[in-house]
């Protein structure tokens, strides 16, 4: 009679938590899925972007067109030091 008890508990158990999980998928689905009230929003930007045609392409930030370009500067660090040596080996002292 003991494990007759058992038994039904487990399963009752292991119902509660397939209806829990089935659940919880369900909240997780819906969550992922935007409302559409934003979705249409989005849309709506969307084609309005692509109707405006003349709009530039590089944004509104652009250099000013007399400026002469940058010189290359040296780096702060020295690059070689920071390349991986092909071996191990010990330091040689200074």
């Amino acid at each position: 009679m003991g494990k007759a008890k058992v038994s039904e508990w487990l399963w009752r158990f292991l119902a509660a938590m397939m209806l829990f999980s089935v659940g919880w998928t369900m909240w997780i689905i819906y969550q992922l899925n935007p409302p559409p009230l934003i979705m249409n929003a989005a849309f709506e930007a969307a084609a309005k972007a692509k109707a405006n045609a003349g709009q530039n392409v590089q944004g509104v930030i652009s250099p000013p067109a007399g400026s002469a370009p940058a010189e290359a500067r040296q780096p702060p660090i020295n690059p070689d030091k920071l390349k991986l040596s092909d071996s191990l080996s010990v330091p040689e002292p200074k």
